[in-house]
């Protein structure tokens, strides 16, 4: 039976033999047909800068790699591959950067990189604060005037290359018009563009509150706004932010009196009394926002005058420690006026 089944298995050998290898033939060009190479760009991941450092020009986005596996592996997993850079490879200056590696490549997938570095140029930026200051267009209408302006913020942190901050002293503001202006108003005006590589760090917006008040005498229960409110006693370590920046008053006056006597003999205070622990680094005391009284300051010209109301009668006061420490004095809040009166609502 053997020799039966060998005999079947030999019989037309040859032709079996050539079967066999057109069949072999067929096979290898069919495998042959499913492996693709070619060549693909990827994108370069390059790493975030810290501190003060910036990419000063627009780094390469792709590289050119040679993709070598099975046609459908690669045609779908080229979308996710990407070259990643070192972060300790880049440095100040202009530097050729290597190419660590390539992700996102699944095995079988054979990848060579045809470009081995990428040019990337890194400058260091600094920091610069500079006052805004307000420019105004005309004049208010006879018998009233412009008393004073509140800016917020009144200074703006700007970010680029040294040498370009330096010549920057201040920001204009654009032109507010005081045409026709009878009485106080508030206006947002939007930070100019700064020359090319200078940026704003925060918001470009800048509230200004404009006091306009009447040149006319008068006596009895009159009411006053737009008076600035100052901290008294502030750690000069330390910047305080207030949660309203100018008060209005109800006064009585026996004598003539004009408003802009009264708003530039009157400072609203506030106690600003936390301090910043060289110690153990914080600010104290630590709960915040302190809810602070204001007291109404008046010059000794003013003595005459009652004070009958503040509003608001009290603001929230938040801390944080400077970037920069000034020299100042920390007891002086240079008003140059007489210590805080007692109003009414104080003594009830």
């Amino acid at each position: 039976m053997i020799v039966k089944l060998l005999g079947k298995i030999v019989r037309n050998w040859k032709a079996k033999l050539v079967s066999l290898i057109i069949a072999s033939i067929f096979y290898v060009n069919l495998q042959n047909s499913k492996v693709l190479i070619k060549t693909i760009n990827v994108p370069v991941d390059y790493p975030k800068l810290s501190g003060n450092l910036n990419y000063s020009k627009n780094p390469e986005k792709t590289i050119p790699i040679r993709v070598e596996g099975l046609k459908d592996v690669v045609n779908y997993y080229s979308q996710f591959m990407k070259a990643v850079i070192d972060p300790e490879d880049v440095q100040l200056g202009v530097t050729e950067v290597p190419i660590k590696k390539i992700v996102g490549v699944p095995s079988g997938v054979k990848v060579t990189k045809l470009k081995k570095t990428v040019p990337v140029e890194i400058e260091s930026r600094g920091l610069k604060v500079v006052p805004l200051e307000v420019v105004f267009e005309g004049a208010p209408p006879a018998n009233f005037e412009k008393l004073t302006q509140i800016v917020s913020p009144q200074k703006i942190t700007l970010s680029g290359k040294p040498q370009d901050l330096e010549k920057i002293n201040k920001v204009l503001l654009p032109e507010i018009s005081l045409l026709d202006k009878k009485e106080p108003f508030a206006k947002t005006v939007r930070i100019p563009d700064l020359p090319k590589g200078v940026n704003v760090l925060g918001s470009r917006d800048v509230t200004v509150n404009v006091n306009i008040i009447p040149l006319s005498y008068k006596t009895g229960e009159q009411t006053a706004a737009g008076i600035p409110i100052v901290c008294s006693g502030q750690d000069v370590r330390l910047d305080a932010e207030l949660s309203e920046e100018q008060v209005a008053i109800r006064y009585f006056s026996l004598k003539p009196i004009r408003s802009a006597q009264i708003l530039t003999g009157i400072t609203a205070q506030v106690p600003c009394n936390y301090i910043f622990d060289p110690i153990k680094n914080k600010i104290v005391p630590e709960l915040q926002p302190q809810v602070a009284k204001v007291r109404i300051v008046k010059n000794k010209d003013l003595k005459g005058i009652e004070i009958l109301q503040i509003s608001p009668e009290k603001i929230e006061i938040r801390y944080k420690v400077k970037e920069q420490n000034p020299e100042a004095d920390p007891t002086d809040d240079g008003t140059g006026m007489e210590v805080p009166e007692t109003i009414p609502s104080d003594r009830s």
